[in-house]
């Protein structure tokens, strides 16, 4: 532990100041990180091409994990199980087929309420929920989570509260025997006492997480500075892996240097930081307002990415990780909704998934796709009811929203390593970063820049079966999009899938499930037109 401190302390100082001018000079740097993605507003219909087969980028299929928490949305109780802890059948199969590579739980600030002892064993004491109100019955606890997780085919991933609040409930020693509990072995302490809750054999998570946004604060935590924060995730990290060194541990990662500062102190016992992107949208009677703001606010989460991955970069090259190099994971990201209720706009969860929705989420996507390696592992936020993939209908029933879609077109073909692709046609110039609504670890010198955006957005990868294959999203609101695919010569067109719909305000519903849904049409040539808010992906193969 000595010898950590001391090397942080002595090179500190040169890896601050070479990562200032790094990040000085990101626009220049970045292309470096992975295979280009550029855009151009001209005239005339879209060309998005794709050229560069050879430099690629390692898609993780963890871009394309979910997140649990409790938040009074009837995303756990009354979502995944009821209050008795029985699982909603119809929902864990829907998710099976997702193939969700990871989920998070108990997630985001609820954490700091949760206490992981009252979840295990017979006794389970409904308790009131004093983060976001409603209640926490403790039956869907550690156990039950993890067997969910086997259940539908993922993998768990465990947010430890890691605050300043001093609870017992909350210290280093319930950290390391919960850790324990998962993953000890049944001659240990809390193995044991595990193997008499039914579980004789370790669970082996190997995902865990130390805090949540400790940068805010809520009603158990005091907001925590950058070196206060390092300082204790420090003490628990590597008390952490110095009894389970084979787990990977995230760190709560931010933006203004925060980064710097967890990695220069705690970088050694790291695998991940994390960092929270929500896209915001105004809605009056189910119509989005301002749009431009919500469909594009996905351009603004990649510019601060690009220059969050130059101080990523900046230390993984210090400090000698180029084959085990921290990444990021963007543990919680949607596209959140105000809605107007007469008088005012107030956020709710509850507002449906609709088209536009839809067009938000692949962009996002895209980004993650297009920020690959440095992008490891994103969380959705949720997979049932409160903005999730599903709408649950009593407790055993359940029906697929038009984003649940998106993610299973992804799932199913953006996936194995990522090529540049360059886009060129209608769009907006000299968009403002600071105009478009994206809540979270945004750069003070992004929010100050304009760029030139097209209103067809992209990604491409080749998949494990050596195809090429093109996400499309149009991103304009109100306006169809011609678009024509230049790709290598030799490639076809075997197969093209859509979401898509006359309406961009429209959604699904109990009595119409299949109003959106992900079809498969034809398509006889590299050329295509996208309606307002369509999401297409197109999978080309060398003859």
């Amino acid at each position: 532990m000595k010898d950590t401190i001391s090397l942080s302390a002595i090179v500190m100082t040169m890896k601050c100041a070479f990562i200032i001018v790094f990040v000085a000079f990101c626009p220049v740097l970045l292309d470096a990180q992975g295979p280009a993605f550029t855009q151009t507003v001209t005239t005339g219909p879209t060309v998005v091409s794709v050229a560069d087969l050879e430099h690629r980028a390692s898609v993780n299929p963890m871009i394309y994990g979910q997140m649990l928490e409790d938040c009074n949305d009837n995303v756990i109780y009354g979502g995944v199980v009821n209050k008795a802890g029985e699982e909603n059948k119809a929902v864990t199969e829907q998710l099976r087929k997702l193939q969700i590579p990871i989920v998070r739980w108990p997630a985001g600030t609820a954490i700091y309420d949760y206490e992981w002892r009252r979840g295990v064993g017979p006794d389970r004491t409904p308790q009131s929920e004093k983060i976001w109100g409603g209640t926490e019955y403790y039956t869907f606890g550690t156990d039950e989570f993890i067997r969910w997780c086997q259940g539908i085919g993922t993998e768990p991933y465990i947010n430890i509260p890691m605050g300043n609040n001093n609870a017992f409930t909350h210290s280093l020693g319930e950290a390391l025997d919960w850790v324990e509990y998962v993953n000890g072995a049944a001659d240990s302490p809390m193995g044991a006492y595990r193997a008499r809750c039914g579980h004789k054999e370790p669970y082996g998570v190997k995902y865990w997480c130390l805090g949540n946004e400790n940068y805010l604060a809520n009603r158990f935590h005091k907001s925590e500075s950058d070196s206060s924060y390092a300082e204790q995730l420090l003490r628990y990290a590597s008390a952490i892996k110095a009894s389970f060194p084979d787990i990977s541990l995230l760190g709560v990662g931010h933006n203004g240097g925060w980064n710097t500062t967890v990695l220069n102190q705690c970088g050694t016992f790291l695998d991940y930081l994390t960092l929270h992107f929500y896209l915001t949208a105004k809605v009056r009677e189910q119509v989005l307002l301002n749009p431009a703001a919500t469909l594009f606010g996905s351009e603004r989460v990649e510019a601060n990415l690009r220059c969050l991955i130059a101080e990523l970069e900046a230390y993984n090259a210090l400090a000698g990780r180029s084959a085990n190099p921290v990444r990021f994971s963007i543990d919680e990201w949607n596209c959140r909704h105000s809605i107007f209720n007469g008088s005012r706009y107030a956020f709710s969860r509850k507002d449906d998934r609709r088209l536009y929705d839809v067009a938000a989420m692949a962009s996002m996507l895209n980004v993650f796709i297009r920020t690959s390696p440095h992008v490891a592992m994103a969380n959705y936020i949720f997979p049932v009811n409160g903005h999730g993939l599903l709408k649950t209908v009593g407790e055993q029933d359940a029906y697929a929203s038009a984003c649940y879609y998106a993610f299973d077109l992804y799932r199913r073909f953006m996936t194995g390593s990522a090529v540049g692709v360059n886009v060129k046609g209608p769009g907006i110039r000299g968009q403002r970063m600071s105009s478009l609504l994206v809540e979270g670890d945004n750069e003070a010198a992004v929010t100050k820049t304009e760029q030139d955006l097209c209103f067809i957005g992209s990604a491409a990868v080749v998949d494990d079966e050596d195809r090429l294959v093109i996400s499309l999203v149009n991103r304009s609101y109100d306006e169809r999009q011609k678009v024509r695919l230049s790709v290598p010569s030799g490639y076809k067109v075997m197969e093209a899938w859509s979401i898509d719909h006359a309406d961009v305000c429209t959604k699904n519903t109990d009595e119409d499930r299949n109003n959106i849904m992900a079809k498969q049409f034809v398509m006889k040539s590299k050329s295509l037109v996208l309606n307002p808010c369509a999401v297409a992906i197109v999978v080309l193969q060398s003859l």
